[in-house]
Parts: C-alpha cells; structure tokens; sequence
C-alpha cells in the first residue's frame, strides 16, 4: 500500500507529466504506442515487485488510453498475460493518480475486471460514477449494456480472448495475411 503523501506527490507529480506531454502524442505513431505496451508490461512486472511506476509513464498511459483505443483494449487483454490481480493493483494506482477526466477509459477497464471478478454490484456502482464524469464514453456505455443484460463474468475474459491478438496485431501492426495488397 502506498503512502498518503507518496500519493499526493505522485499526483502531483503526474499533474505536471499531463502538461508537459499534452499535444505531443501521436496515437498513429506505432514505435510509440510499441514502447508504450512493452513499457505497461514492465510496469505491471515491476509494480508486482513493489516499484512504483514513475509519474511520466502513468501519464503516458493516460494520454495513450484517451487518444487510442488500441492501447485502452490492450489494457483490457493484459489479464491473458499477466497475473490479474497486479493489473487491477496497477490499473487502481494509474487512476487514482490521473485526473478524473482522464482516468475515464482505465476506470472504465477497471469496471470491467470488477465484474469479471464477480464484483458485480461495485463494478456497477464504479460504471454509474464513470458515466456521471463522460456519459458519452462508448465502452462505459457498452459495459452498461452487458452489466443490465447481467452477462455471465466469464463472457467478459472470453471476449478479451477473442479480440487481444487482434488488438496486439494492430498496435505491433502485424500483418496476418489477410491483406489484398498485391
């Protein structure tokens, strides 16, 4: 568990990271959004081991899920390949640091493993305040759609099963042969 004033500073501190990057990401630049992942993979590991992710790359992160979907639905499949409860510990830092605007798409994530969790009620609950900050956020609104048809909490892995690849193709931009570039 972290400090009261260790977080306070490293708000503080990612307050100041959102400024300096603000306007300087760019969601089409694939070596970036590549690093991007490699480095919350590593944070995720280094987090596990105690190491708190430094205020830059929390606010790279935040900047990256708002501007890029790819990079959010990464965060939603990183359950495949890392343990899931250090995503939840690290995605629960990310956002309790971030400003609430920005922390919509990670609490929106967040909501989702929640449920998976079988969490329902709170993962419920913690949608309703996402949607009161952006009630327009698409996946908030999609996470509505299944929680209210009370969709079984497996069908949510299975779904990040279904797309992570994908998602990983897109951002790595790989190629699986299914082009028509001839």
């Amino acid at each position: 568990m972290i400090e009261i004033d260790t977080m306070d500073t490293l708000r503080e501190e990612v307050k100041s990271e959102l400024l300096a990057l603000d306007g300087k990401y760019n969601p089409t630049d694939r070596d970036t959004n590549v690093r991007i992942v490699e480095d919350i993979r590593k944070s995720i590991d280094d987090y596990a081991d105690g190491v708190i992710p430094s205020a830059k790359h929390i606010a790279e992160v935040a900047i990256a899920t708002n501007e890029n979907l790819q990079i959010r639905d990464f965060l939603l499949g990183i359950q495949l390949e890392k343990n899931i409860d250090y995503v939840c510990e690290y995605i629960t830092l990310l956002g309790n640091v971030i400003i609430k605007d920005k922390a919509v798409p990670l609490a929106t994530v967040f909501c989702g493993y929640l449920y998976q969790a079988e969490q329902k009620e709170y993962a419920s609950e913690f949608l309703d305040d996402v949607l009161k900050i952006n009630p327009d956020y698409p996946l908030a609104k999609l996470l509505r759609r299944v929680f209210d048809a009370q969709w079984e909490s497996v069908e949510l892995e299975i779904m990040a099963k279904k797309l992570h690849q994908g998602v990983l193709d897109n951002i790595y931009q790989i190629d699986n042969g299914d082009s028509n570039d001839n």
